[in-house]
């Protein structure tokens, strides 16, 4: 297994104008606030948490987050020998960027570059299928789990849809209850649509089924680089 970006923070010296540029390529914010920390903002960008922070003293600086499998993490040589139960550790790069560098505790799917054809079916339209570009672990459920899908229309309309399985939902509130999260799971955030599964032929179906039924939403809409602009 190699190592996987989890998270990237970026310190933006106007934080309104990077939220409204990232929001404008798709991605949706949650504001959040840790402790006595500065308010910024989380989005989920596939596998990768993209989070936009006020730039105080570290502006112009990058902080990545990569996970390791633990043969690997033992033995980076930058590692200021981290104990053996120790799961994380910063490093900076040549130009300061922060490198959190953590142990992977589970399997992670790594991805992927080479691209999947797009759907047919009597409402025309071409649909990208984050998980169809990530190789998956064996025991991978299928039922189980969150992607991104980008829809695409003839007239060049595209719609971003951040997609959860059934499963997902009691996966992430077990999961916030026990890392302390949203009040111990007690609430999640909605991701903007859910499924059966990770399935072509049931999500082209669906795509079908919600674009003649008028449900595609405006917020999902991506908008165009004229409208950016």
């Amino acid at each position: 297994m190699s190592a996987s970006l989890t998270l990237i923070v970026l310190r933006c010296s106007d934080l309104g104008a990077s939220l409204r540029f990232y929001e404008r390529l798709g991605l949706s914010f949650a504001e959040e606030k840790h402790g006595e920390g500065p308010v910024h903002y989380a989005a989920r960008a596939g596998h990768v948490l993209l989070e936009l922070y006020p730039a105080g003293r570290r502006a112009g600086t990058v902080r990545l987050q990569l996970s390791l499998p633990s043969a690997q993490y033992l033995t980076l040589e930058e590692a200021k020998s981290p104990s053996s139960s120790s799961t994380e550790f910063v490093l900076e790069d040549p130009d300061k960027n922060q490198i959190e560098v953590c142990r992977t505790t589970r399997g992670e799917r790594e991805l992927v570059v080479s691209p999947r054809g797009s759907a047919a079916s009597d409402h025309p339209f071409e649909l990208w299928l984050e998980f169809e570009h990530w190789i998956s672990p064996p025991d991978e459920d299928p039922t189980d789990g969150f992607f991104n899908m980008l829809i695409g229309l003839p007239d060049g309309t595209k719609y971003a849809v951040n997609v959860w399985t059934y499963a997902m939902l009691e996966s992430a509130r077990r999961e916030a209850a026990q890392q302390g999260e949203s009040l111990f799971g007690r609430y999640l955030e909605a991701p903007d649509l859910f499924v059966e599964r990770m399935d072509r032929s049931l999500l082209e179906a669906v795509v079908a089924d919600m674009i003649a039924s008028g449900r595609l939403r405006d917020s999902w809409r991506v908008a165009s680089e004229f409208e950016a602009s």
